[in-house]
């Protein structure tokens, strides 16, 4: 199979070899048609081959390239970006004569967390709650413990009295310094 297709590459290759070769000899012109005509002009022209592609049959020359741009009829992305960024300019333009600038700074939120702790703040208030039963059971105990350590009387009205002689010591400080 490897063969074949080798066999097959090689053949191809010499079908252009000879196509190229042909091409040559049409291309290369005649010693003989130079010396009989007058200028050196008309052997230049002579030598370029044009096809019907490329030629220009008004203008008798090579064509360059296209007479009018294929999107010259159509609205294009180009155009309508070209369009939008000249109604901006424009409008920029008009903002800094009358005064009406953007300020960049006051577009953007003050802190740049601000979405995520709007999420975490139902999360946080649960956990709040939780810190905050832990913080008194804490204090209960060491409550208890200091009562055990004193040798007092585990007294359910003692502990409750404690507790409002603390509470009112820390919302009147002043008359607790006076007693």
């Amino acid at each position: 199979m490897d063969t074949a297709l080798e066999a097959q590459s090689l053949a191809r290759k010499d079908r252009l070899e000879k196509l190229r070769s042909l091409k040559r000899k049409q291309e290369e012109p005649d010693a003989a048609s130079f010396e009989g005509t007058q200028g050196t002009e008309t052997s230049e022209a002579s030598t370029v081959v044009l096809s019907g592609r490329n030629y220009d049959v008004q203008t008798k020359a090579p064509r360059l390239g296209f007479d009018t741009a294929p999107s010259d009829n159509q609205e294009t992305l180009e155009s309508r970006a070209e369009n939008v960024a000249a109604e901006a300019r424009t409008a920029m333009k008009d903002e800094e004569e009358a005064g009406l600038s953007i300020d960049l700074l006051s577009l953007q939120p003050k802190k740049p967390n601000w979405d995520l702790k709007r999420d975490v703040d139902q999360k946080l208030s649960r956990l709040d709650l939780m810190t905050n039963n832990a913080i008194a059971r804490i204090l209960h105990d060491s409550i208890s413990q200091a009562k055990a350590a004193a040798g007092a009387p585990h007294n359910n009205e003692n502990l409750a009295e404690l507790v409002r002689q603390r509470e009112n010591e820390e919302a009147n400080p002043a008359e607790s310094d006076v007693a």
